[in-house]
């Protein structure tokens, strides 16, 4: 999908992952696939039994030192230490954040056959471009999901080098969750402990971020297929043209038609991408995968989750924002905390939008076929596959409640989040 501006430089060699051909198909995974590496996440196909298992242990003790003990000492510090309002809800948000992290990071652990299996299927000969007309979606994926992937970077990655410098300079906390450790420690102890939250945070900020593109690149790079898919249903039984040259070296261009069985064919053609994009048409007997209904199948629990949490860690984070008893470094913090959280939940809203959006496009490319030159069998195939996709496709995160992935979602989060604040400073007022 996305091709970074270091693609044919140097430096792009130190992301090159081990999946070639996922690389092409995918260019902007290759960082996210790195990160995954780094937490020993993303392990080779037909790895061997042994070597997996090593594998899968240094992965749970890569966890255990810069994640679980990250966590555990936020919980002793919230329980031991913490005794005004403002110091418990800035625990609370921390806390609640680290705890979402480790749901969807263990998530990942256990699913990582069938995530490498789904994203390997993209792979497949449906999802290569027939035509030049058909990279125009997938280059406007690329450039949305990057152009996420960069602000949720500079942000997070920033406030973390932002606190870093901070803490440095003053002598406090990156993030106040050590209850032994202070600005009294011995220096030596301290600058070690800011060095181990740095890097901690720096990893926790990583696979988040790395998380949540996936997910958003995967619901991208649907919505460009069913684009695809859009232009090739506007080209079914139209006559193609062909160009030539005679011996003046004139172009000649002659119109060839097509028979009945091709053009039964584009259209089937059509309706099996339909179904393998998209997963609606199920009364098709056709054996092939579902991507989106897989996706969504898959990660459905942990957006849930996230969403549902992003509630509420955003009215905390208004609530340090609007208190006026912070510094201005709090602030600043705060607010850059709030803009990574907005663009945690707008990539999932607006990529599920977009897929709802694009599925009425599909439904209107049907009426641009050429009818008139179909045959009856054609004809009739043509009105079932129009009463299939006469419905929306809605994205949407089921488990026991559903949420359903679109912008209005996106505003509602926001309302609410508004909503619990204004109780929130009234009660502590």
């Amino acid at each position: 999908m996305a091709k970074f501006l270091f693609w044919k430089s140097k430096v792009g060699k130190l992301f090159i992952t081990r999946e070639e051909r996922q690389k092409q198909l995918l260019p902007s995974l290759r960082i996210i696939l790195s990160i995954f590496g780094i937490f020993y996440a993303w392990p080779v196909e037909n790895m061997e039994k042994n070597a997996l298992w090593w594998y899968r242990l240094k992965g749970i003790l890569f966890r255990m030192f810069f994640i679980y003990l990250c966590t555990a000492s936020q919980i002793t510090y919230n329980c031991t230490v913490v005794t005004t309002t403002e110091e418990l809800f800035a625990g609370i948000f921390i806390l609640l954040t680290q705890l979402v992290l480790i749901l969807k990071m263990e998530f990942f652990y256990l699913n990582v056959s069938k995530i490498q299996k789904l994203v390997s299927r993209l792979e497949g000969e449906l999802y290569l471009p027939q035509s030049a007309e058909e990279h125009i979606p997938l280059e406007q994926a690329r450039r949305k999901t990057t152009i996420f992937w960069i602000l949720y970077f500079i942000f997070s990655d920033g406030i973390i080098l932002y606190w870093f410098v901070l803490s440095c300079c003053y002598s406090i906390m990156i993030v106040p969750t050590w209850p032994a450790v202070d600005d009294t420690t011995q220096y030596a102890v301290f600058l070690m402990v800011i060095i181990y939250q740095f890097f901690a945070l720096l990893l926790n900020a990583a696979f988040n971020i790395s998380w949540d593109s996936l997910v958003g690149a995967l619901l991208a790079l649907t919505n460009a297929h069913m684009y695809r898919l859009q232009i090739q249903l506007m080209k079914v039984g139209h006559r193609n043209l062909k160009e030539s040259y005679d011996n003046k070296n004139v172009i000649m261009v002659t119109e060839y038609g097509k028979s009945s069985d091709e053009i039964y064919n584009e259209l089937l053609q059509c309706i099996i991408f339909h179904q393998e994009v998209t997963g609606y048409v199920e009364s098709i007997n056709y054996e092939a995968s579902l991507f989106l209904r897989d996706v969504l199948k898959l990660f459905s629990g942990p957006m849930l989750l996230q969403l549902y949490c992003s509630v509420v860690i955003l009215c905390i984070t208004e609530f340090l924002l609007l208190t006026g008893i912070s510094t201005k470094g709090e602030n600043i913090k705060a607010f850059c905390y709030l803009i990574c959280l907005i663009i945690q939940v707008v990539q999932y809203c607006y990529f599920g939008n977009e897929v709802k959006y694009t599925s009425q496009k599909v439904h209107q490319a049907t009426a641009f076929v050429n009818y008139p030159d179909m045959d009856i069998k054609t004809r009739k195939l043509l009105i079932a596959f129009q009463q299939y996709t006469a419905k929306q496709i809605q994205c949407s995160a089921r488990r026991i409640f559903t949420i359903e992935l679109s912008m209005a979602t996106f505003v509602t989060i926001i309302k609410t989040s508004y909503s619990y604040l204004a109780v929130l400073r009234s009660m502590t007022n």
